[in-house]
């Protein structure tokens, strides 16, 4: 099979200055095949989204899976990491964590949302993150659950923290998720120590069931590494896209080429 046509692109770059963070972050947005302005159009928004895009391949993944199983057209927003920040920006307990949950909140899903013409609501609104990009999502739906209920968390770091935010809930049975880890992952480096990301996970199953979420849960062989993660997104995606209200999947809709603007189309190519 000629792969070609996947790697092609359509992308449009934003440069979004956040109040709450006083800085600047690029938010790269891919608009799928088939994408026009409707209410319920789906986005994903995705923490360390530069690479989730570059390592993780996610927009070529979607692409094929839209040409070949014929799931929905996707808004995918990649929010820029700071990486000097990381830990405090994503981890629950650093000094930037609200401030970036602000930002993400009130700033960076309006603009989206406005600036593409989507008003998609909680159904068919999905956040994603690998390792402390997992940790931000789930408590910033933990934080406003009136605008995310529906997770991809791949391999999260859940410290104490994490853990402790979802012990003091009762009803999580709003809250769905598909998360990953792989059985390798026993003694991550991170910049606070060796952790054992397997484990956590565990837990962290056992504690959101027991509040009534509803998971798809996976562990796998593979290590924290993006090679691993990458392998696994079509089934991510394919688990968002069975997770969409009916109105908003993808009915019998044809398929634009890889990199082919429609004029409703509002995009860029890179």
């Amino acid at each position: 099979m000629d792969l070609s046509q996947y790697t092609q692109r359509v992308m449009e770059s934003h440069e979004l200055y956040s109040a709450h963070l006083s800085e600047t972050r690029t938010l790269k947005v891919y608009v799928s095949p088939g994408y026009h302005p409707q209410k319920n159009q789906p986005v994903l928004y995705c923490h360390d989204g530069l690479e989730f895009f570059t390592h993780g391949r996610i927009a070529t993944l979607n692409n094929r899976l839209m040409a070949e199983e014929g799931t929905s057209p996707l808004i995918i927003v990649g929010i820029a990491v700071n990486k000097a920040y990381r830990t405090e920006d994503y981890a629950p307990g650093g000094v930037r964590h609200e401030a970036y949950n602000r930002f993400v909140v009130e700033e960076c899903v309006p603009f989206i949302e406005n600036h593409y013409g989507l008003h998609p609501g909680l159904a068919a609104r999905f956040m994603a993150g690998i390792s402390l990009g997992g940790t931000a999502s789930l408590d910033i739906c933990l934080q406003y659950p009136q605008m995310f209920n529906k997770l991809l968390l791949f391999s999260g770091a859940f410290y104490g923290p994490a853990l402790r935010a979802v012990e003091i809930r009762t009803d999580l049975s709003d809250l769905a998720a598909y998360m990953l880890v792989g059985r390798e992952e026993t003694a991550v480096a991170t910049p606070r120590g060796s952790f054992d990301i397997l484990t956590a996970n565990r837990i962290m199953k056992q504690l959101l069931e027991t509040r009534g979420a509803i998971l798809d849960y996976d562990e796998a062989t593979g290590k924290h590494l993006w090679g691993f993660w990458q392998n696994h997104i079509p089934a991510a995606l394919r688990w968002l896209n069975g997770h969409l209200p009916a109105t908003v999947r993808r009915q019998s809709m044809p398929v634009v080429g890889p990199g082919t603007e429609t004029p409703s189309s509002p995009v860029s190519r890179e």
